[in-house]
């Protein structure tokens, strides 16, 4: 039967978290048929010093503009050479 596992910062309300491990479970019972007590989840929290998007830590002030870049500075910087 299903096992999830979540991994997401930290979620600082519990009821939040518990709200998104019961919506899944729910859906997922809904939408495959499983026996609800067959459904299982994790939730691992990962602190924002130890996540990255592009290579940009998440503790990075401008983490949420730098982590959508679509080519590395390197990679950019090679194809101005070009």
């Amino acid at each position: 039967m299903p096992h999830f596992n979540i991994i997401s910062w930290p979620i600082s309300d519990d009821e939040k978290a518990k709200k998104l491990l019961e919506e899944i479970t729910v859906a997922t019972q809904k939408i495959l048929g499983c026996p609800i007590d067959k459904i299982s989840i994790s939730l691992q929290e990962v602190s924002p010093s130890r996540w990255s998007d592009a290579g940009v830590i998440g503790t990075d002030p401008n983490f949420l503009t730098k982590s959508r870049a679509y080519i590395s500075k390197d990679a950019e910087h090679d194809a101005n050479k070009k």
